[in-house]
């Protein structure tokens, strides 16, 4: 979740200068991931299935569009915002598809997800502090896109593999955007980049594939909803960010939820 919250951080603290563009720069974090996993691609090509399908380009897809909407969305979000809209949206997706696949959820779990979600909505709802409608929308789409690449990570036997293949059938998808783009990144835009790309993202992606392996639907959907703290706090730290009272109350009432899910789950485990 750490990883997570750092990449609010470094996109933030790139798209803050006009000299860097977010496409630029998704190209740059997408490349970097895909270098850094290559090794691991070679080592474990055992493992692919060369029998190519939509199924094959559906995780890489999702990422790239949750990369794409994610940087576009940060030039008008503040870190916390962002990846409160983000995570929560990855719940929303997360949650609805569990439900459909029939995890059933107790009454007390069901009152941590309404109270998570009802923090969403009062995050986003009218109001003088509510964050850019157009901002917002593309936070969510990307929340939506890696919602889904999680939950095709739930079903990968190689998580490290996987992430490496994820990254590397990236690329074909940056080829357009380089094309009919300009490239705009400033140095310490296109360093920040690599680290998110290369690090925050490639390797803690795949630990994140990891974990996926281990948990339920429904705990790793709320699991995600810890970042939104993270991101603020790293956002008053790095980059000067004022916390509004709006996004106070919501992040209260998000990790509220958190804590009530955690806590049936500590029960059920100690009952086991």
């Amino acid at each position: 979740m750490i990883a997570f919250a750092a990449n609010s951080i470094l996109c933030r603290l790139a798209l803050i200068h006009s000299a860097n563009s977010p496409v630029s720069f998704t190209i740059i974090r997408l490349f970097s991931g895909a270098v850094a996993l290559f090794f691991f691609f070679l080592k474990n090509i055992k493992y692919f299935k060369f029998n190519l399908n939509f199924k094959t380009y559906l995780a890489p897809i999702m990422l790239s569009t949750y990369a794409f909407f994610f940087s576009l969305a940060y030039e008008q979000l503040t870190a916390g915002t962002g990846a409160l809209i983000l995570f929560s949206c990855v719940q929303i997706t997360m949650m609805l598809v569990a439900f459909l696949r029939g995890q059933k959820m107790s009454g007390q779990e069901k009152i941590g997800v309404l109270l998570a979600l009802s923090g969403f909505l009062y995050l986003v709802m009218p109001g003088v502090s509510r964050p850019p409608v157009s901002a917002a929308t593309m936070m969510a789409i990307a929340g939506i896109s890696w919602g889904t690449y999680s939950l095709i990570g739930q079903k990968e036997e190689n998580p490290v593999f996987a992430t490496a293949k994820n990254f590397l059938f990236t690329l074909p998808l940056l080829i357009l955007p380089c094309i009919l783009l300009p490239f705009t990144l400033s140095r310490e835009g296109f360093f920040l980049a690599i680290i998110s790309g290369a690090i925050t993202s490639g390797l803690g992606y795949v630990l994140w594939y990891f974990v996926l392996k281990e948990i339920k639907t429904n705990s790793a959907s709320l699991i995600q909803l810890s970042v939104p703290a993270l991101a603020a706090l790293g956002g008053i730290l790095f980059l000067d960010e004022a916390i509004k009272l709006r996004l106070i109350i919501a992040s209260i009432l998000i990790f509220g939820g958190i804590f009530i899910k955690i806590k049936k789950l500590r029960t059920e485990s100690s009952s086991v």
